[in-house]
């Protein structure tokens, strides 16, 4: 009788089944076309975060300007009535939401504190800005990063009634060395080409763009 070879169980050098190789390449394919997705995404993120920032510091912006406006029609009230304008923040009635920036009346005197409304210890020619919105200035040296020639333009010129109120707003808002500076007057001025109505804030120094 011939004898049974015995059973052989699979060869590892046999050849995969049919199909077996394009399966393969398909994941592969697969995985490629994943790793590339997540770059594009990643560059994508890259891309939009600063933008989303910018966008951020801008929206914050409004502020300053809704204050500024503020206190331009509260001067004109006061101007109305007495005939010359006024660096006395409680006087007109000046209270600045937001907290954000300082506001400067004035070179001279005392500043409110920072999200308060009227307090004991006036006169004050201006109001700080809130501790918790001063990541990397204090209030004095919010003063002093604004430049030394604009800076004497706030507060009063002229003689009353034939007079002017110019009004600042500094602040900073992404904690970088630059500060975000608007001014307001009661006058008509032209700043680097560009004529400024009366009442119509001015952004000297955009922090959201530097």
């Amino acid at each position: 009788m011939t004898p049974v070879p015995p059973e052989l169980g699979p060869n590892p050098m046999a050849a995969p089944p049919p199909g077996g190789g394009k399966s393969y390449g398909a994941v592969i394919a697969v995985g490629a076309a994943a790793v590339a997705a997540l770059c594009c995404i990643a560059s994508v993120v890259a891309i939009a975060l600063p933008s989303y920032s910018r966008f951020g510091a801008r929206s914050k912006q409004s502020e300053v300007k809704s204050n500024l406006k503020a206190a331009y029609v509260a001067e004109r009230s006061w101007f109305a009535e007495h005939e010359a304008w006024s660096t006395d923040v409680d006087a007109v009635g000046f209270s600045p939401v937001g907290g954000r920036y300082l506001y400067a009346f004035s070179v001279e005197g005392k500043r409110r504190p920072g999200g308060s409304t009227r307090t004991a210890g006036g006169p004050f020619t201006g109001v700080e800005a809130a501790p918790n919105h001063l990541p990397v200035f204090s209030n004095d040296e919010l003063e002093d990063a604004v430049d030394e020639a604009l800076w004497r333009e706030v507060g009063l010129s002229g003689e009353c009634p034939k007079c002017d109120l110019t009004v600042l707003g500094v602040g900073d808002l992404d904690g970088d060395p630059t500060v975000d500076v608007w001014t307001i007057s009661t006058k008509e001025r032209i700043i680097d080409g560009v004529t400024v109505p009366a009442g119509q804030p001015y952004n000297h120094v955009d922090d959201t763009r530097l």
